[in-house]
C-alpha cells in the first residue's frame, strides 16, 4: 500500500519534471520561435530612468549636462556607477527561456510587476518588467509590456537595481563638479574662531581673517581642497526638513565650512555632534540640501587647526634665480658683502673684495633661503621694532632683481636672540609688519662672511710646473728636486724611478686642490685648528712662463667629517682661512710624499 507521503512526493517530482519540459529543457524549435525581446540601444541614448517596485515605490534619475540626478523619491546627485552600469547590463541581457502562456500574469509575479524599468529616449521609451523568481530561484520571469509570452532572465542582473534611493545616492559630501574650479573663497568656522580664506586678483589664496591678511600655504589649501572632494558620508541619516536638530548638536552647529564665489554660497556644511556608538563620526547637515549625513570625522581636526598652519611659513617667496631674473644679493651683516650674478650666470663678490664666488655655494646659500621658514609669528602688529632688535637688524639679506629699478625681490632683517638658551631669533620680512619667531639654527646656517662663498677652486696647476718639494712634519724636513730631464731626487741622493712616477700622481692631486668647505678666518685662527702644533706642511715651488712661485699648505686636526683642516697660501692674497682639506687629496700627500723623509737607496 502506498503511504500519503510517498503521493506526496510523486506529485513534486510530477511537477519539476512538469516545469523543466515547458521552461528548462533546450527544444531544437527554441531559438526560432522565441520573439525578439527590447529594442537595441545604447546607454548613451538614455536620458531618464525609472524603476517602480510593486507598483508603489519609484526611483527615478535623470541625466543632466553634468551627471544623473535622483528625482525621486529625493532630488539629490546620484553616482554615475549605478546608472551606468544598470544601462551596461541591460545592453548585454538576454532572454534564457520563453513560454508563450501569458493570460494568467499574476502567477509569474507580474499583477502588479515586481519591477518595472522603464528608460526613457528623446525620441521614446523602453519598459521591462521583472516577476517572480522561478521554481529554482535561479532566474526571474521577465516580460516586454506590448509583447506576449513571458522570458527568464539570469537573477544576477537584479543585483545592478537599485532597490532604496540611496543605493544610487551620491556619498561625496560636496556636489560642485564643473563649480570646483570658481572657488574663491573658504570659510571656516570651529567655535569661536573664524577664518577666510580668499584668492586675490592674481589667483593666490589669502587669509583674509583673521586681519591683518595673512600669507597662505599655497598647497596646505590645494591639499584641503582635495579631502573635502573626496569626503564621503558613510550614511545617510535623515531628509527630513523639519527635524529636531538639537539631537544632533545642529541647531547651533559647533563648525561650519562655506565655499563660495564671491559672494555666492556654493556649498554649505554644519557639522555637529558624533553618534553614540560612532566616536570617529560627526553629524553633517548639507544646507544645499537640508539632509543629515554621517562622516569621519580625522578631517573635520584638519578644518579645526589653528590659523598658523594654514599659513604661508616661508620667509623668502619663489623666485627664479636666472641670471635673466636674479641680479644681486647683499648681506648685512658682520662683514657686510654683496655679491653679482653676470648674465652669463656666473657669480662673483664684489665687495668687500672683489672675488670669483662658488656657484655651487651661491646656489645653496639661495636654496637655504627659499626653505627658511618661521616656527611661529610672535606679533602681527607691532608698534616698536626695537623690543625685537629689528630697529638694528644683526643681519639682512637683499635679493635685487636685474634691470629697471633693480627692485626687491625678497629681504628677511633678523633681531635679537630669544627663547631658553636664545635657541630663536626674531626675523621680519620687508613687506610685512608681522615680527616671526625662527630657530637660530637655521639663523647660524646662513653666511656672514664673504669668504663663505668664495671660490673654492684653490690651486690651479700642473705637476710638470713644479720644480722642488720640501717637506715637513715635527722637527722632520726634506727636500727633494726635479731636474731638467724630470728626474726627482734629493739634494744629495737620488729617488727611485717607482717613487718618482709616485710624486707626479700627488702633484696632479695638490695641482686641483678643491677646498670641501670654508671653516674660518684670520691667522689667529691657526691655533684653534692645530695647524702651528702639528708642524706638518708641504711647500711647492713653481715656474711658470719664467716666474717663480711657492704655494704652501700646512695641515691641522682631522674634521668630523674625516677631512682635515688646513691652511694654504692663496694665490689671492686674501687674509688667512682655515678650510677643510680633502680626505683623498691627504691621503695621496700622506702615502706617496710624506714617506719621502725617510730615505731609501736606489736600488738601480
Amino acid at each position: 500500500m502506498i503511504k500519503k507521503e510517498t503521493w506526496w512526493l510523486i506529485c513534486i517530482a510530477v511537477t519539476s519534471v512538469a516545469y523543466l519540459y515547458v521552461f528548462e529543457f533546450d527544444r531544437t524549435d527554441q531559438p526560432e520561435s522565441m520573439p525578439g525581446f527590447f529594442q537595441p540601444f545604447t546607454a548613451d541614448e538614455i536620458v531618464a530612468i525609472q524603476i517602480t517596485y510593486n507598483g508603489t515605490n519609484t526611483v527615478r534619475t535623470v541625466r543632466t549636462s553634468e551627471r544623473w540626478m535622483l528625482e525621486t523619491p529625493i532630488n539629490y546627485p546620484a553616482i554615475a556607477e549605478g546608472p551606468n552600469a544598470m544601462l551596461q547590463e541591460l545592453t548585454k541581457l538576454k532572454p534564457l527561456s520563453y513560454h508563450r502562456q501569458s493570460k494568467t500574469l499574476s502567477r509569474f509575479g507580474f499583477d502588479p510587476p515586481r519591477v518595472n524599468i522603464s528608460l526613457e529616449k528623446n525620441d521614446g521609451k523602453i519598459e521591462l518588467q521583472l516577476g517572480d523568481f522561478t521554481p529554482l530561484e535561479d532566474k526571474v520571469y521577465a516580460r516586454i509590456p506590448d509583447k506576449t509570452g513571458v522570458f527568464t532572465i539570469n537573477r544576477q542582473f537584479l543585483s545592478v537595481l537599485p532597490f532604496t534611493a540611496n543605493h544610487w545616492r551620491d556619498p561625496k559630501l560636496f556636489h560642485l563638479e564643473t563649480s570646483r574650479v570658481d572657488i574663491d573663497r573658504i570659510s571656516i568656522r570651529s567655535g569661536p574662531r573664524q577664518m577666510l580664506l580668499q584668492k586675490n586678483t592674481n589667483s593666490i589664496w589669502q587669509i583674509t581673517q583673521p586681519e591683518p591678511t595673512k600669507r597662505a600655504n599655497q598647497m596646505r589649501i590645494k591639499q584641503t581642497l582635495v579631502k573635502l572632494w573626496n569626503w564621503s558620508a558613510t550614511a545617510f541619516e535623515s531628509d527630513d526638513v523639519k527635524i529636531d536638530l538639537q539631537r544632533y548638536g545642529l541647531h547651533s552647529p559647533e563648525a561650519e565650512l562655506i565655499l563660495g564665489q564671491g559672494t555666492n554660497r556654493l556649498a554649505v556644511i554644519q557639522f555637529g555632534n558624533s553618534p553614540t556608538n560612532q566616536p570617529g563620526h560627526v553629524y553633517a547637515r548639507r544646507l544645499n540640501h537640508t539632509n543629515i549625513v554621517v562622516i569621519p570625522s580625522p578631517w573635520l581636526k584638519d578644518l579645526r587647526a589653528r590659523v598658523w598652519e594654514y599659513c604661508d611659513h616661508r620667509m623668502v617667496d619663489k623666485f627664479d634665480p636666472s641670471p635673466d631674473f636674479l641680479w644681486r644679493i647683499e648681506v648685512g651683516s658682520v662683514e657686510p658683502f654683496m655679491l653679482e650674478q653676470t648674465t652669463n650666470g656666473v657669480w662673483n663678490i664684489n665687495q668687500p673684495s672683489t672675488l670669483p664666488a662658488d656657484n655651487e655655494l651661491v646656489f645653496n646659500f639661495l636654496e637655504k633661503l627659499r626653505s627658511l621658514e618661521a616656527i611661529a609669528p610672535e606679533r602681527e602688529v607691532v608698534g616698536d621694532y626695537s623690543t625685537y632688535g629689528l630697529d638694528q637688524p644683526s643681519g639682512q639679506y637683499t635679493l635685487r632683481q636685474r634691470g629697471g629699478t633693480n627692485a626687491i625681490i625678497s629681504r628677511i632683517s633678523f633681531g635679537s636672540p630669544t627663547g631658553e638658551n636664545g635657541n630663536k631669533t626674531f626675523i621680519k620680512r620687508h613687506d610685512e609688519g608681522t615680527v616671526y619667531l625662527i630657530s637660530q639654527a637655521d639663523r647660524r646656517s646662513l653666511p656672514v662672511y664673504s669668504y663663505q662663498l668664495r671660490n673654492r677652486k684653490y690651486w690651479n696647476f700642473s705637476e710638470k710646473e713644479v720644480v722642488k718639494i720640501i717637506i715637513n712634519q715635527g722637527e722632520e724636513v726634506a727636500e727633494i728636486t726635479r731636474n731638467t730631464d724630470g728626474v726627482w731626487s734629493y739634494t744629495d741622493s737620488p729617488i727611485t724611478a717607482e717613487k718618482s712616477k709616485d710624486i707626479s700622481t700627488a702633484l696632479n692631486a695638490l695641482g686641483r686642490l678643491q677646498v670641501t668647505n670654508w671653516t674660518a678666518r684670520g691667522a689667529d685662527k691657526l691655533a684653534t685648528y692645530d695647524i702651528l702644533k702639528r708642524k706638518k706642511s708641504i711647500t711647492l715651488e713653481i715656474k711658470r712662463e719664467g716666474k717663480t712661485s711657492v704655494r704652501k699648505v700646512q695641515f691641522g686636526k682631522q674634521t668630523q667629517s674625516l677631512n682635515f683642516y688646513a691652511y694654504a697660501t692663496d694665490p689671492l692674497e686674501q687674509e688667512p682661512v682655515v678650510f677643510e682639506f680633502p680626505l683623498n687629496t691627504y691621503n695621496a700627500c700622506e702615502i706617496i710624499l710624506f714617506p719621502l723623509l725617510k730615505k731609501e737607496k736606489s736600488s738601480e
